[in-house]
């Protein structure tokens, strides 16, 4: 009963422990944020990367141009523009590998019935497969063509079964990534 109680507790905190992913942001500090009136979304124009498909990069434009819109700035020309707005994907596989059991207990019962004394549990290795996402997104200054904040999120790519799901899943990537711009 106690080694019970010491399993569910576990897997209380650990259950707490997992959290949505964060977004690291980096700005400059000396920019003036509150004299931005107008953007550009540039995207992936200058590397086109081919794991973004066209579909995809509407959905982040138009996330990206809600975020922006919401904040009272508006969309212009990239010649016109107060910043421009810059993003790309980076992929990897990964593995996690996970292990169980194969360690010592002392029990009062075993698969056979009950029984006394030390053992080994029985190692239990689990691989998985993944690819993991790195979104980037960087706010340039128009005139000075520098970056004056970015920010990077990195998550587990994952599959959606439906068009709202994944249309979701892009705006609430944006909405994280932009919670820091102020």
């Amino acid at each position: 009963m106690k080694r019970l109680l010491v399993i569910l507790l576990s897997i209380t905190f650990f259950a707490g422990c997992t959290t949505a992913p964060t977004a690291m942001t980096d700005r400059n500090e000396e920019y003036d944020f509150m004299a931005v009136k107008s953007y550009f979304i540039v995207g992936d124009k200058n590397l086109k990367n081919p794991m973004i498909s066209d579909i995809d990069r509407s959905r982040f434009n138009e996330a990206i141009s809600n975020e922006f819109n919401l904040r009272g700035l508006v969309s212009t020309d990239e010649k016109s523009a107060d910043i421009l707005i810059n993003y790309f994907v980076v992929t990897k596989d990964k593995m996690k590998v996970t292990s169980s059991g194969h360690s010592g207990y002392y029990g009062t019962s075993s698969r056979y019935g009950r029984a006394y004394g030390y053992g080994y549990g029985v190692p239990n290795v689990n691989a998985k497969n993944y690819t993991q996402g790195t979104f980037v997104i960087d706010v340039i200054d128009a005139k000075t063509h520098k970056a004056v904040w970015r920010s990077t999120l990195v998550k587990p790519v994952k599959n959606y079964d439906s068009i709202e799901e994944r249309k979701q899943a892009v705006t609430d990537l944006i909405n994280t990534m932009f919670a820091d711009l102020g």
